[in-house]
């Protein structure tokens, strides 16, 4: 085969025209050398006019027309639809430091009937045997709290009746000792003593002069056993004196009769005997009396008053003691009945635990397994660790709280989207909207925003903490039987509409040293503008001040870098808009919105709806002589290039590689070494590093230096800086 093709080769000129269609001559290996050098031509060229713009050479690459017209800024988001109020069956049962799992539930999709809720159909059963077997403990230590409780009770009841009867006689003694004391000095004398007794610090100097005033008035004590006493001692005196008296009269007489011999000595004797011991008495009587005044009268008049006053305070100690006594006894019975209510409260709930552990049917609907959110589907991809795995099924631990089965109200569908951080601000409660359903495409539902999150979604971030999702109910308008929990849908949110507004596209606005500026096309070249921007969508920004409608600006401000003292102005890659002509008519434009991009988390440009095939910015033409990254090119992108090069004859003066002469290739050469000669060191030096860099060619859209990419800001902040271009159809959802 080698030497066959070897042979047509040599009969074949090089000036020979293409052969007819049918014939066998294989033309494979005519055109691979010729189309490898014209690549590489055209490779060189790019980079040769890329390097002489970047040292100073500007070219416009088209112009918008700054127009006056309707910007509508919209925010879209996917999401799922569920109702917005349902019936939520949730586990009550505590976990109590171990697991509770579904024993048996019914399945998804189920519809209860008011019959099955009449006879009480069971929708979870949860597995109780360890709370039984809790119970049952529980049970005996009740019993042993309620013996507590009633030998407590009974304890209190006789410490109450042994107060009552210590108080009794405490007051006793102390009516006792009143008496005594009454009876004594008498009452009056009594009634003053005992007056101020109980304040007295000293009672022998309180009874003192007392003791003075009887013995100056003996009659105060008439009726008194004090008064008897001193009556009996002075009537013994009396009685004492008078005795002696008659015994002395007795002994005169005796005398007499004695010297008169009528009477013996020993009658004498004994008469004078009889004098001498009536005289003992009478002093007897004497010092009765006196000792009486002075020792015994105040000794038992203090004795009883001082017997008063203890008796008083002893009833006092006693009312402390009994209050102390009774305190304690109703401490213990309190803290026995306690003891019983907490008990008795752990088996009430124990038997309220068990008793959850069985749902039944409250309300006829449709079994959903969750809430019907999107956070179900968080749940179960995280777990709960110990406390549950978050996956609703048959032997599934789940958690207290946790909602095991809802039935959705299909009256009132919501649909339940995620909004990014950056848009979040521009959501509000009360904004119109539309809803498309995935199933069905063509059915567009209306509706408004119900609520915003004031709070981020902690599921969402539970595995990217940077993302910052805004849970967003939309209310949807009517009701609608085709309508199904978690459908997924697609919300565009209606966010402002401004009319007649300046708007250019958001790739016209430049950065510039922390300045907004645009390039207007004048006679002398493109002139910078300052310009101040207001709302914006993926594709049109509004110029608020700093251009005219009608004015022309460059589609593609020069890129601008700094190095040392010298500033330099780079073109950016050209894009075609929607309407644009390349000479910046844009009044058949259509009016555009703006996609967000959950995929990523972020939106592709703030607020508006999915562009369709005729509102699309379509993708940058490639220019003569500019071509992909070796690693960038497609099988369909080198096919559309070889038939490119054969049908527009390789390029502007260069003919397709399979009619090339010896002097076709020898002029290709000489304008690469002209091309290539006319470069200084440096911009050979440059040419290779972007060479090598970029793969092959201008193709691949890298971040150039500076930070900038296609001369927009590089953090992409909607708020401030429109974003420097429109998603393409990889990054749109």
């Amino acid at each position: 085969m080698r030497h066959e093709t070897g042979n047509q080769a040599k009969q074949t000129s090089p000036s020979q025209p293409r052969q007819a269609k049918g014939t066998q001559r294989p033309r494979k290996r005519r055109w691979i050398i010729p189309l490898v050098l014209l690549v590489a031509v055209a490779g060189v060229s790019v980079l040769v006019a890329s390097i002489r713009r970047e040292t100073g050479s500007t070219t416009t690459g088209g112009t918008f027309t700054a127009r006056q017209g309707d910007l509508i800024i919209t925010v879209t988001e996917g999401g799922s639809i569920r109702a917005h109020k349902s019936i939520e069956y949730r586990c009550e049962v505590e976990s109590r430091g171990a697991q509770t799992t579904i024993l048996s539930i019914v399945p998804p999709g189920t519809y209860i009937r008011q019959k099955d809720v009449d006879e009480g159909m069971v929708l979870v059963k949860l597995d109780s045997s360890s709370l039984e077997e809790q119970l049952v403990r529980e049970k005996m230590e009740l019993a042993s709290n309620q013996e507590s409780v009633t030998s407590a009770k009974e304890a209190y009841d006789i410490q109450v009746i042994q107060n009552e009867s210590d108080v009794a006689d405490g007051r006793l003694r102390v009516r006792f000792a009143l008496l005594d004391l009454q009876k004594y000095l008498g009452a009056p004398l009594a009634h003053r003593l005992t007056r101020d007794a109980n304040s007295v610090v000293d009672l022998t100097e309180h009874v003192a002069p007392f003791l003075t005033e009887v013995r100056d008035d003996p009659n105060m004590l008439d009726g008194s056993a004090a008064g008897q006493e001193l009556k009996r001692l002075n009537d013994d005196i009396v009685l004492a004196e008078g005795n002696l008296k008659t015994a002395r009269s007795r002994l005169a007489g005796t005398e007499k009769l004695h010297d008169a011999n009528y009477v013996s000595d020993l009658d004498l004797d004994g008469d004078r005997l009889t004098v001498m011991n009536r005289g003992f008495a009478a002093e007897n009587a004497k010092v009765n009396l006196d000792l009486f005044l002075r020792y015994d009268f105040p000794k038992n008049a203090e004795q009883r008053v001082s017997d008063y006053v203890e008796a008083g305070r002893r009833l006092e100690r006693t009312h402390a003691e009994c209050r102390s006594r009774l305190a304690q006894a109703q401490a213990r019975l309190s803290n026995a009945q306690e003891r019983f209510r907490a008990q008795q409260t752990r088996v009430n709930d124990l038997e309220r635990q068990i008793t959850n552990c069985t749902i039944r049917a409250k309300a006829p609907g449709l079994v959903i397994y969750g809430t019907g959110g999107a956070g179900d589907a968080f749940r179960a991809m995280r777990g709960r660790g110990a406390g549950g795995s978050g996956i609703i099924a048959e032997g599934e631990v789940v958690f207290q709280g946790q909602t095991l089965i809802s039935m959705p109200d299909t009256a009132a569908m919501v649909a339940e989207i995620g909004v990014h951080e950056t848009e979040v601000d521009k959501v509000t409660p009360g904004q119109p909207a539309t809803i498309v359903m995935d199933a069905f495409p063509d059915r567009v539902l209306h509706g408004k925003v119900l609520e915003v999150a004031p709070l981020p979604d902690q599921q969402r971030g539970w595995m990217n903490p940077d993302l910052k999702i805004y849970t967003t109910l939309v209310q949807i308008d009517g009701t609608h039987d085709f309508l199904r929990t978690r459908m997924s849908c697609k919300v565009e949110i209606l966010v402002r509409e401004l009319h007649d507004v300046i708007v250019v596209p958001i790739q016209v606005v430049a950065n510039r040293q922390g300045r907004k500026v645009c390039y207007v096309a004048t006679p002398q070249g493109p002139q910078p503008r300052e310009v101040q921007t207001g709302a914006f969508n993926d594709t049109f920004v509004q110029i608020v001040s700093g251009l005219e409608a009608g004015e022309e600006v460059l589609l593609n401000p020069p890129l601008f870098t700094e190095s040392g003292t010298t500033s330099q102005f780079r073109e950016r890659p050209q894009r075609t808009l929607p309407g644009e002509n390349g000479t910046g008519d844009a009044a058949a434009a259509p009016r555009t919105e703006a996609v967000v991009t959950p995929s990523t988390g972020s939106p592709a440009a703030p607020g508006a709806t999915e562009m369709t095939d005729e509102t699309r910015p379509s993708r940058r033409p490639r220019g003569e002589g500019e071509m992909p990254g070796g690693a960038e090119m497609t099988p369909e992108q080198r096919q559309q290039m070889m038939e490119r090069f054969q049908r527009q004859g390789g390029g502007p003066g260069m003919p397709g590689g399979a009619e090339m002469t010896p002097e076709q290739r020898q002029q290709m050469m000489e304008r690469l070494r002209r091309e290539v000669g006319e470069m200084t060191p440096e911009q050979r030096q440059q040419m290779m590093e972007r060479f090598q860099r970029q793969g092959g060619g201008r193709g691949r859209r890298g971040v150039e230096p500076g930070g900038e990419q296609g001369g927009g800001q590089s953090n992409g902040t909607p708020a401030t800086t429109p974003s420097p271009a429109p998603a393409t159809d990889d990054q749109t959802r």
